[in-house]
């Protein structure tokens, strides 16, 4: 799978979980990673990260990080 397919299955998975789970702010792409099990997608908006992976088979799983949670306690 190229990184372009990628990005694409990405950009809908993401659309998809905004519209689904939680409403979210514009999200602008940050980078691609191509591992062993497919390319991991990295977008960011003004209140979280979010990670998309994309499988070879085209299986997406997106994580989010809130950027205005607080840090763990030490």
């Amino acid at each position: 799978m190229s990184q372009r397919e990628a990005t694409s299955y990405a950009q809908l998975s993401l659309r998809r979980y905004c519209a689904e789970t939680q409403p979210c702010h514009p999200a602008r792409f940050i980078k691609a990673q191509h591992l062993a099990a497919g390319w991991l997608l990295d977008y960011e908006s003004d209140t979280a990260k979010y990670g998309v992976m994309v499988r070879e088979n085209g299986a997406t799983q997106v994580s989010v990080w809130d950027k205005n949670a607080a840090p763990a306690a030490r």
